[in-house]
């Protein structure tokens, strides 16, 4: 009989590899091992380093922004527990950081600044060769439990499992291939989290979160995503394609932007393809959408307006309390004397709606509209 720890791991052993199909996302695949980590291993944090083509060491995913920080002090400084561990070929541990090993002063003297007290690095291995480094990162003092000690093995060995899943493939043209785009995604996903922060007013964390939620949502890489956002609606458009989004507009808004949004959501959607009644007829649905946000969804919201396979898409999303009536969306035309109701149905009749979904942590409505088909007036598609 297993016990509830050990189906617990079974469990995301399981998920992990069934990740691991033929064209998987090797970022986002690694991120979900350093959240995996901290859930199964009872750390704080933790982060994936891996050698790139000459042997030098490049973050490739943190479940936390201090611990991505922290690694990234660990690179350019040539400092801590994860460069000793992978130049040693070997577990190293600092299991009390308010008394370091004087090799990394500097690099404890940070770590304790954000909430860490000990670090564990675990040699990610192909065979005899190092080829990267987890690392976890506890709040408390001392040492990790045996069961964790062999679990962060196992998951250093499920790392190398993603690194090398194409088995077909020789090591070191898998390392040239898929680990350099990356390596390569990684900064332009550090763009796109820092213009996602921006926007929206969120931390870097917050950010990230939302990227990866974006990756979801478009089903597609979140290296790929990330170049879209932070290449936004300018320079020439090889999105279309490759069958990529085209970001279009991000943009968060309350009751005094909404004529902006407006204004911004008809400037886009005219730009790439919708004749003038569609445009019309588009931000109608858009602005009915954000209007309820403000009114229902505690006075603000988010829009994020993109192009792909031949239409325009808006999700209009806010973090209120939901809606008990789930069935916002009505073809129904209501009675003038009926309380509200019609801006509901004229979002109905004006786009198509795609997906909608309410709850405690919000509402999240999905409009689109094709761009070669003609629409005339309400009702019409």
């Amino acid at each position: 009989m297993s016990t509830p720890r050990e189906q617990t791991l079974a469990d995301a052993f399981v998920e992990l590899t069934d990740t691991l199909v033929a064209d998987f996302d090797i970022v986002e695949f690694l991120h979900l091992l350093t959240r995996r980590c901290v859930e199964l291993l009872g750390v704080e944090a933790a982060g994936i380093m891996v050698a790139d083509q000459r042997g030098a060491l490049r973050v490739m995913a943190s479940s936390s922004e201090q611990a991505h920080l922290l690694e990234l002090f660990e690179v350019e400084s040539d400092q801590g527990p994860c460069v000793d561990c992978y130049t040693t070929r070997a577990p190293v541990a600092d299991l009390d950081l308010d008394h370091p090993d004087p090799k990394w002063r500097e690099f404890a003297g940070r770590a304790r600044r954000s909430g860490f007290r000990a670090v564990h690095a675990v040699p990610v291995r192909l065979r005899d060769e190092v080829i990267g480094v987890l690392n976890l990162f506890s709040a408390t003092p001392g040492p990790l439990g045996d069961d964790a000690s062999d679990a962060a093995r196992a998951i250093a060995n499920v790392t190398t499992m993603g690194l090398l899943q194409h088995r077909a493939v020789e090591y070191r043209q898998v390392l040239a291939e898929q680990l350099q785009h990356a390596m390569n995604s990684r900064v332009v996903i550090e763009q796109a989290k820092g213009l996602l922060a921006e926007l929206l007013g969120l931390d870097m964390a917050a950010a990230f979160d939302e990227l990866r939620r974006y990756a979801a949502l478009l089903g597609r890489r979140l290296g790929d995503v990330a170049a879209m956002v932070a290449a936004g609606d300018h320079g020439p458009d090889p999105a279309e394609r490759a069958g990529l989004p085209r970001v279009l507009l991000i943009r968060r808004f309350d009751m005094n932007t909404l004529t902006r949004l407006r204004d911004a959501v008809a400037a886009a959607t005219a730009r790439h393809g919708l004749r003038e009644a569609q445009v019309d007829h588009f931000v109608l649905a858009v602005h009915e959408a954000a209007s309820n946000a403000v009114r229902h969804g505690g006075g603000t919201g988010q829009v994020l307006l993109w192009r792909l396979d031949g239409a325009i898409y808006a999700e209009i999303s806010d973090n209120g309390p939901g809606f008990a009536d789930r069935n916002l969306i009505t073809p129904t035309e209501p009675r003038i004397s009926a309380p509200g109701g019609l801006g509901r149905w004229l979002i109905s009749q004006t786009s198509t709606v795609r997906t909608l979904d309410t709850g405690g942590a919000g509402t999240r409505l999905l409009l689109s509209h094709p761009l070669d088909t003609p629409h005339s007036g309400p009702g019409g598609r």
